[in-house]
């Protein structure tokens, strides 16, 4: 695998793991095994919660 994709990948999995440690309710170092597709669809779910909420949905 070349640098720049490993590079983009990394970011692309850290951008995820900074993102749900802000939520509180994960812990980086169980973030840290996941792979960049769990990480994008946690973040995703979290998302559509998070909107769901402001927006007054239970």
């Amino acid at each position: 695998m070349g640098n720049l994709l490993r590079n983009a990948l990394w970011k692309q999995k850290q951008f995820y793991i900074d993102e749900l440690t802000k939520t509180g309710v994960f812990e980086f170092d169980s973030l840290n095994r996941w792979t960049v597709t769990e990480l994008r669809r946690e973040y995703e779910r979290n998302r559509a919660r998070q909107k769901r909420k402001r927006e007054g949905w239970q």
